[in-house]
């Protein structure tokens, strides 16, 4: 779903953001760093907003590359992360 952001740029969230893989692993690694921070007892919230949030969000919610990108008009099944075992040659679609 397209939204408006602060600073006038399109955005875009996917309400079903579980789906999405890169969604997920970014999501998690902010709670991760949130959690260390907040029970830090020098928690500093410009450092926390300045090098996480600031660094994955655009990376979520860019409407051209971010990992919703291709749910502006709806949820959109991202394509199957592909993986490469060693010793194999052509890379094999992973299950879902």
């Amino acid at each position: 779903m397209p939204a408006n952001s602060s600073l006038g740029k399109r955005t875009v969230w996917c309400v079903e953001w579980r789906e999405h893989p890169d969604a997920v692993t970014r999501l998690a690694a902010i709670a991760d760093v949130w959690g260390e921070m907040t029970g830090a007892e020098n928690a500093d919230l410009h450092t926390f907003l300045r090098d996480v949030l600031d660094h994955h969000m655009p990376r979520l919610v860019d409407p051209e590359s971010g990992a919703f990108a291709m749910c502006s008009h709806g949820h959109q099944s991202p394509e199957p992360i592909t993986t490469v075992k060693r010793g194999q040659g052509a890379p094999s679609t992973a299950p879902r």
